[in-house]
């Protein structure tokens, strides 16, 4: 019986991205600080209001809803993190008003309907 190791790259331990990656400590606080947030929202404009205060907004990536830092754009963390699914969320508060933006699957949810001028 022959068997074919590969030692292309052995050895390597690849090295995390500490500024992309959250410890133990950091998730459990932002779960515990955003969580209900999203548990006492009324609507989605209320939720996104309150998250804006917070520093934070929602946002489609790549089709999937997440949240970003308001100021840098950086992704913090996507509804699952949370404990969510967005068809619970969709059916609790109705259906988000989303404004595509960039390629792909990327938009903004807009806390009001915009209107015509």
């Amino acid at each position: 019986m022959n068997f074919l190791i590969s030692t292309n790259r052995a050895g390597v331990i690849p090295s995390r991205q500490a500024s992309s990656e959250l410890d133990c400590e950091t998730a459990a606080l932002l779960r515990a600080a955003i969580r209900p947030i999203f548990v006492s929202a009324a609507s989605w404009g209320n939720l996104t209001d309150i998250l804006k205060d917070k520093g934070y907004r929602l946002v489609f990536r790549q089709g999937r809803l997440c949240i970003t830092d308001r100021t840098t754009n950086a992704r913090v963390c996507g509804l699952r993190f949370l404990g969510f699914e967005f068809r619970e969320l969709v059916s609790r508060l109705g259906r988000p008003i989303v404004v595509a933006t960039g390629d792909g699957a990327n938009g903004d949810i807009l806390a009001t309907r915009p209107t015509a001028d």
